[in-house]
């Protein structure tokens, strides 16, 4: 059976392939990488799903019968949380059993680098080697009990990150606190809900719905996008709200609702972001993004003399210009986001935290904000669809290079780039990419 690691790690159908067994394998891969390139450490976490706990245990008993040292969370945490403790405790990496917004009944692995951005594919295709040859050997996977880890000094439990007062230092919470705007919060009963309330809820008129763990996800797709955000729409506009915020199963992404209560998606609030670094934190300098993301950034980087870095689709790419120095801020349409000074992974607390505070100090909602930025660029219109499909990727991927091809030459294509997907730029700077989904299914 092949585990692959996509654009965010490993996930699997639990009980199906995303097994103990399988889990143990992993953990013995990331374990006998690490050792090789004389890595001692790890943090590692889970999410609200079934049996993530679980799993974590298995996964740490693994790692320190092989002599990694463990940084254990005692509570389910978000993945831009084990990103900070990687960087915040100077540990090689991190682990998170989560499937993100994944449907219930997934659970994955995220293995975070020692940046504490999603790992590189040059140690992802070692990891996924090293499963393989595991998994051929039938070698036995040896664990250690988690009372002889401690005994021996392996293993370090943690309760409350300090997180919350890292973020706080990055956001000006006096003009959301003189503001004090009303807001309600969308968390999917994921993980978001133990950290986004208590840095808002004493400056702003503050509801959270769905705040409770459930791992069905109240029968809900805990992927913050505009058909899964219906309830929080309704309870935007039943509570006469300025804003809806949102993140995903495990925080890293965002979704964001206008007090009208209609879907503002990445597309457009990256930009807000991108324009508000600029002109009122007076933050000048590049911006990274995926070359699935919106050119509304590039015009804006044009017309303030920056320039745009394109990667493929995965963060882990934008993680690593942003941790370079290489730009400012970087995002992706997916929900996804982070700005320098911070992590090397996307976080939806720190782009929720963000937003509130561009509507409270421009007094403005996303909607016209986002007018704004069309006033001055232009308008950009963009769509994302997807389809499922059920194990027939390559007649489908080999079908639409044949028809790509057979484009007209009076579509004026300009150019045909194949840095993630098939992507079709025509003359005006219209684009539309074909790109199959490293996580799911989907194309």
């Amino acid at each position: 059976m092949d585990i692959h690691f996509g654009t965010s790690g490993w996930r699997g159908v639990i009980a199906d392939d995303f097994t103990f067994a399988n889990v143990k394998a992993v953990a013995l891969a990331i374990a006998k990488m690490l050792a090789e390139s004389e890595g001692k450490s790890l943090v590692v976490g889970y999410d609200t799903r079934f049996l993530s706990e679980d799993f974590a245990k298995i996964v740490a008993e693994v790692l320190i019968n092989n002599n990694i040292k463990i940084f254990y969370s005692l509570n389910d945490i978000p993945t831009p949380v084990i990103a900070y403790e990687i960087v915040h405790r100077i540990a090689d990496g991190g682990i998170n059993i989560t499937a993100s917004h994944n449907d219930y009944y997934y659970n994955g692995i995220k293995f975070s680098a020692k940046s504490g951005g999603p790992a590189l594919p040059e140690e992802t295709e070692k990891i996924e080697k090293k499963i393989y040859e595991i998994i051929k050997s039938g070698e036995r996977i040896k664990t250690k009990p988690f009372s002889e880890g401690i005994k021996e000094g392996l293993l370090m439990t943690f309760g409350e990150s300090t997180y919350s007062e890292s973020i706080k230092k990055l956001i000006d919470l006096d003009s959301i606190r003189d503001r004090r705007p009303k807001i309600v919060y969308e968390p999917f009963f994921g993980t978001g809900r133990r950290y986004l309330p208590p840095l808002l809820q004493d400056i702003t008129n503050f509801k959270m719905i769905h705040g409770e763990i459930d791992p069905l996800f109240g029968k809900l797709h805990p992927e913050p996008i505009e058909a899964n955000l219906i309830p929080l729409s309704n309870a935007v506009t039943q509570e006469n709200a300025n804003i809806g915020l949102s993140t995903d199963g495990d925080a890293d992404r965002f979704g964001i609702i206008d007090e009208s209560g209609a879907y503002i998606s990445p597309d457009k609030i990256l930009p807000i972001i991108y324009y508000y670094l600029i002109t009122e934190r007076q933050i000048k300098g590049n911006i990274v993004r995926t070359v699935s993301t919106t050119q509304m950034l590039d015009r804006i980087a044009r017309h303030f003399g920056c320039e745009v870095i394109e990667t493929p689709v995965g963060f882990k790419y934008i993680g690593d210009e942003v941790t370079k120095g290489n730009a400012i801020f970087g995002g992706e349409e997916s929900g996804g986001a982070t700005i320098t000074g911070w992590l090397a992974d996307k976080d939806g607390i720190l782009v929720d935290l963000l937003v509130t505070e561009i509507v409270s100090k421009r007094k403005k909602s996303p909607l016209a904000l986002f007018y704004e930025i069309i006033s001055k660029f232009g308008e950009i219109y963009s769509e994302r669809l997807d389809f499922e499909f059920k194990g027939k990727r390559e007649t489908i991927e080999k079908g639409l290079k044949e028809r790509i091809f057979e484009i007209p030459k009076e579509e004026n294509v300009k150019d045909i780039k194949e840095t993630d997907g098939t992507k079709i730029i025509f003359d005006d700077d219209s684009w539309l990419l074909f790109r199959f989904s490293g996580t799911e299914e989907k194309i």
